[in-house]
């Protein structure tokens, strides 16, 4: 596409030269129209003069004739001009010629009509062009009309001094504003250069906040984003840094626990302690991989990182539906009671992440539900949010203690089990994800946990459409 590099300055230069090129052509054109009408008002009232003085000089001879009271020097002497031309003619009623040296053509549609009226027009004489003055004069018996021709070399001459001392000085302005207008677009921007400077002499490190104070306020909100945009960074970049730090931590426990028995199991000779030791190989390899499940379900939560999003209509009823299956051998396992209190809620969602958020929810529940236990399920509406809780009848979590459990890897003292930390995490950053919230409160019975998720809800017919 053309716009891929587009020039700001370019496009300045473009929206500020060209309306003034076309001011300077206006302003050219007025002064030519300016010149025109100026040299004509200068040398029409002067080629009146000898129209004036040959109709001064008319009468009629003996036979009644009109003709020119003037000798023939005396007409050669009103053409004398040092630098035009100048002919005339005399025309009778209906048309007749009298006297003249040139055929002049009669005025278009401006035949004087009143006694000594005049009027000007321009015409061609030998192929040269000419201004003509023309005079009506009343005579008895009729009018006659005096015409007087120029040629306009004076005129043209005037025009042409006229426009330039009109439009040289207009050219210097007009060359001298091209060059403001330039110095001023490089200096206008000069401050988005050095923006792009400082920005690019940084390191991948380096994300402090560039001085808005020292930049133009026309690009200070596009620096308060870029700063944004760095804090955003930064804070991502450390989140990823503690998970790393994190994850190493709590991948070191089992890793060393899998390597001590593992080297147990190779120098002992009973069948028996061997076979003990294998079994709690298995057994740390199972917690290995759920928090390396873990982490990686975190990892797809987070925004911006792995998974991208697919939304689609989603009913938290049929989700609950599907994904308690796979839960069911284990809640039976601990001979615990699952309920359900269902009604359909529509949300707007991705199905994958919302399928992780509820099996750590359900997870959880299971986790920290003693045996012989009950966990309850519910989702409905209420007025414009869809909601889903899960609740059960464990040891609960004290009051003080709800808003720790949602950062990574914190676990209440004393709680037990083999969880790692994470799994009220991964569901509080996929609510994030939805623009919903977590809540928890205690349970209605009095005794466990409910976890609310509040999602913004959708009508179900929409939804179907």
């Amino acid at each position: 596409m053309g716009g891929e590099h587009r020039s700001i300055r370019k496009l300045l230069g473009r929206w500020l030269i060209w309306p003034l090129i076309a001011l300077a052509a206006l302003s050219a054109w007025s002064a030519y129209l300016t010149a025109v009408r100026a040299a004509r008002d200068a040398y029409d009232s002067a080629l009146l003069d000898p129209a004036l003085a040959i109709a001064s000089q008319l009468r009629r001879d003996r036979e009644g004739n009109i003709e020119i009271g003037l000798s023939k020097i005396a007409l050669e002497a009103l053409r004398v001009d040092s630098v035009d031309r100048m002919y005339f003619q005399v025309m009778g009623r209906s048309g007749r010629r009298i006297a003249g040296t040139a055929h002049i053509a009669l005025p278009p549609n401006m035949y004087p009509e009143l006694a000594y009226d005049h009027n000007y027009y321009d015409s061609v004489i030998e192929g040269r062009r000419v201004r003509v003055a023309v005079l009506g004069v009343p005579r008895s018996g009729g009018r006659v009309l005096v015409q007087v021709a120029e040629t306009v070399e004076k005129r043209d001459r005037l025009v042409r001094d006229l426009l330039l001392s009109t439009l040289i000085p207009e050219a210097i302005f007009f060359l001298l504003a091209m060059l403001m207008l330039g110095y001023g677009i490089l200096r206008g921007l000069k401050p988005l250069e050095r923006l792009r400077e400082e920005i690019d002499s940084r390191s991948a490190a380096d994300l402090h906040p560039v001085n808005e104070n020292d930049t133009p306020k026309e690009i200070r909100s596009l620096v308060r984003t870029l700063n944004n945009l760095f804090n955003r960074l930064d804070g991502a970049i450390d989140r990823q840094r503690r998970f790393i730090a994190n994850a190493a931590h709590q991948l070191r426990t089992p890793l060393a626990g899998l390597k001590t028995h593992a080297e147990l199991a190779r120098d002992e000779a009973n069948p028996n302690e061997i076979r003990a030791l294998l079994d709690i190989i298995a057994g740390e390899t199972e917690r290995a991989t759920r928090l390396v499940n873990q982490l990686l379900a975190l990892a797809r939560a987070e925004p911006g990182v792995g998974h991208t999003p697919c939304r689609n209509p989603i009913n938290l009823r049929e989700l609950v539906d599907h994904a308690t299956h796979f839960w069911i051998p284990r809640a039976l396992a601990k001979d615990i009671d699952l309920g359900f209190d269902m009604g359909d809620a529509w949300i707007d969602g991705d199905a994958t992440l919302l399928r992780e958020l509820l099996g750590n929810l359900l997870d959880n529940a299971i986790a920290y539900t003693d045996s012989g236990g009950a966990i309850t399920f519910r989702t409905y509406t209420h007025g414009s949010k869809s909601i889903l809780e899960v609740e059960d009848n464990g040891r609960g979590i004290p009051e003080s203690e709800r808003a720790r459990v949602f950062e990574r890897f914190y676990r209440i003292r004393g709680t037990g089990g083999e969880g790692c930390g994470l799994g009220l995490s991964i569901v509080a950053e996929i609510a994030d994800r939805h623009a919903a919230s977590v809540e928890i409160k205690d349970a209605s019975s009095g005794t466990g946990t409910c976890v609310r998720v509040v999602f913004n809800s959708m009508q179900e017919t929409v939804m179907q459409a």
